[in-house]
């Protein structure tokens, strides 16, 4: 809801001034004022819309990621379009009389160039998410983070857990996408994976094939998954059914020992999302998934929302969480960084350490700028 309510207020103001700067550089434009509003403010309802009514009618995941793209464009040239837009308004006021007497001619050289200086920003950021688009989103990236765990069996140290998330399978995680993001979980080369919520986007008939091409890793302790938000969304007991029909456990609210033969293992825990607590669920129930495993053994959690580390900071030694997407578009700046205490990277939170893996797919719109996907390469250290 935070997420929603900034980014709503960001865009509002970035199409104001983008209705600035059109008006002005085109006189024709405020002639038609009510048009023009109503076009602007279309377009700022239209994604946020779509994508709420994409919780019930999944096929309208499609053009509400490709009309979340217009906007973002938009709202990314804004601010220097109000730049651009204050600069002709003070270079008119500020030039000398002679000039500001021939307001015909003058004024129309003025416009030539805002309409053209404006033009070419709304360009730039619209080449900006088609290469996020094009390239950007498939640009994986294997992160290695070494972790000490208080408690680990010196057998284990070195054991590595391989973590994806947010694979947003549907309309632009497909086959392709999937078949080579998996090909960079097994160059990590992974004791375990773990997925941290998010397997589909919107619809669950894509989880089948997505469970199927997790348990073809052959991670030599297989795949285990956490749920997410959308995977509520598309439908939490048809995506658990699919997924444990292909053998991929889905940990909600309990545990299971890892390598108990070495030293007695680890315990590896999994919460149900925070989403849940809004579709008839409890919300994550820390207590009854420690309750699943013995007390003495070190935990490592799988929590979808990074933000949920605070509810039980060192209780836990590590959590792995996905979720941010690491702000996902982030063009010069983290506009996430405003909104999410935890977008991406590692994290020390009173006495836990914090994971955020930055995702695989893409959430709304299908493009990735300065947040590339990634697999995680977490190396246990005994401690």
């Amino acid at each position: 809801m935070r997420f929603s309510l900034v980014w709503s207020a960001v865009s509002a103001v970035s199409l104001w001034l983008a209705y600035g700067w059109a008006t002005s550089a085109w006189p024709s434009l405020s002639r038609r004022r009510a048009i023009v509003i109503a076009c602007f403010a279309i377009l700022w309802s239209m994604p946020t819309a779509l994508h709420l009514m994409t919780h019930f009618w999944h096929g309208l995941a499609l053009p509400s990621m490709l009309m979340s793209l217009v906007v973002i464009a938009i709202t990314m040239a804004g601010p220097w379009l109000g730049i651009l837009r204050l600069a002709s308004l003070m270079g008119r006021r500020l030039g000398p009389a002679s000039v500001r007497r021939r307001d015909d001619r003058s004024w129309t050289r003025r416009q030539a160039l805002e309409a053209t200086s404006g033009t070419m920003l709304l360009g730039t950021s619209g080449t900006i998410l088609g290469w996020g688009f094009a390239r950007g989103r498939h640009e994986f990236e294997i992160t290695e983070v070494a972790v000490r765990i208080r408690g680990l069996p010196r057998t284990l140290d070195g054991y590595v857990i391989g973590q994806i998330s947010d694979i947003h399978a549907g309309a632009f995680v497909g086959e392709s996408e999937l078949a080579e993001g998996l090909a960079r979980v097994r160059e990590a080369r992974p004791d375990i994976v773990v997925v941290t919520g998010d397997l589909v986007d919107f619809d669950a008939r894509f989880a089948p094939w997505v469970a199927r091409r997790l348990t073809e890793l052959n991670a030599r302790d297989g795949v285990v998954a956490a749920l997410g938000n959308h995977d509520y969304y598309a439908g939490r007991d048809e995506v658990i059914a699919a997924l444990e029909a292909a053998g991929v456990p889905v940990l909600v609210d309990r545990g299971r020992v890892i390598r108990a033969a070495d030293g007695g293992g680890f315990a590896l825990l999994g919460v149900d999302d925070l989403a849940s607590a809004h579709r008839g669920g409890h919300g994550p129930r820390i207590d009854i998934a420690l309750s699943t495993v013995p007390p003495s053994l070190p935990r490592i959690l799988l929590s979808h929302q990074p933000h949920t580390v605070d509810r039980w900071a060192g209780r836990i030694a590590l959590q792995l969480s996905g979720h941010t997407h690491g702000g996902q578009i982030n063009p010069g700046f983290r506009l996430a960084d405003l909104i999410f205490p935890y977008v991406a990277g590692r994290y020390e939170v009173g006495g836990t350490s914090l994971y955020v893996n930055r995702g695989f797919g893409t959430s709304g719109p299908p493009s990735r700028v300065g947040a590339p996907p990634e697999i995680t390469r977490i190396v246990l250290v005994a401690a």
